[in-house]
């Protein structure tokens, strides 16, 4: 497999992967959530890599998806005990996390090459590297990268499938969820874990920033114009396709990262339809009040 069919199978697995569970996080009003959980994953990594010797191992995936955990758990256990207020229950823990990832790496991983950039915003293209690839016998199958995001958007499409009623009514009526006997902490509960390992799974190719983008902006964008939970979820897979593709095409034109073009684009991509639903609003706003001198004005025996 060449390189550049690489790159651009690995940044629509990417975009797919991490729009999945975008579209719930956005509809719960969790999407900063995707923030914490990412900067929190750093020290599992880590522990991870130094425990098992490879930063792709199940051992890492497992321990770094347990420190997200730890951010979900930790913020539900402030929250709940009434002594902070706001969003300050998750400020209050990942960046202790993400610090010590950092103190981590600095220390006890200091003799490994580890860029900050790509600690910050991972990095696509070394991933799509032939040294990275999955080799049966002659045959490439591509970037391991890859296999691991199709992996994990497999398992996210199965738990939205099975569960789907269950995070449909908790998403827009919890209250009515839990009166109703579904089991809206368990699903919950699993939700969240899928969350921390999509991130996990993503880390190497957007890092902690840029995940963010790839799982919350197309799922904002699809918002914009969707009515219904179904018409949501395709919306936000097909912005996050046309944004992989044609970030990957700019990308390689102009010879730049691959991740933060993904990125770019899909902001791009909102603020443009944001700014037509608002043309289209102003116009309807502009019609109705027409119709409302008119109706006034034949009333009097007037024209307009």
């Amino acid at each position: 497999m060449t390189f550049i069919l690489s790159v651009l199978l690995l940044s629509l697995t990417t975009a797919i992967t991490c729009a999945l569970p975008g579209t719930f996080l956005v509809l719960r009003g969790q999407s900063m959530l995707v923030d914490a959980l990412s900067h929190a994953v750093l020290p599992g990594i880590v522990i991870g890599a130094i425990v098992s010797g490879s930063t792709h191992s199940p051992l890492m995936t497992l321990i770094a998806t347990a420190c997200g955990l730890i951010v979900v758990v930790g913020a539900d256990k402030l929250k709940g005990s009434g002594l902070l207020a706001g969003d300050a229950n998750q400020g209050a823990i990942f960046p202790a996390l993400f610090a010590l990832g950092v103190l981590l790496l600095s220390t006890r991983l200091s003799n490994v090459h580890i860029c900050t950039d790509t600690v910050l915003v991972g990095d696509l293209n070394l991933m799509a590297l032939p040294s990275e690839h999955l080799l049966v016998g002659r045959l490439d199958l591509g970037p391991n990268m890859m296999w691991l995001l199709l992996g994990v958007a497999a398992v996210n499409v199965a738990f939205m499938v099975v569960t789907y009623r269950v995070l449909q009514a908790s998403t827009f009526d919890r209250d009515f969820a839990v009166v109703s006997g579904m089991p809206v902490k368990i699903v919950d509960t699993v939700f969240m874990i899928l969350v921390a390992l999509t991130v996990v799974a993503a880390f190497n190719v957007a890092g902690a920033i840029l995940v963010i983008a790839l799982m919350v902006v197309p799922a904002a964008t699809a918002l914009l114009f969707s009515r219904s939970l179904k018409t949501m979820l395709a919306a936000s897979l097909g912005v996050a396709v046309a944004s992989a593709v044609a970030g990957f095409l700019i990308a390689w034109l102009a010879d730049v990262p691959t991740t933060p073009t993904m990125a770019f684009v899909d902001g791009v991509i909102f603020v443009v339809l944001m700014y037509l639903r608002a043309a289209r609003e102003n116009r309807a706003r502009k019609v109705a009040e027409g119709g409302v001198f008119e109706e006034l004005a034949e009333s009097r025996g007037l024209r307009l």
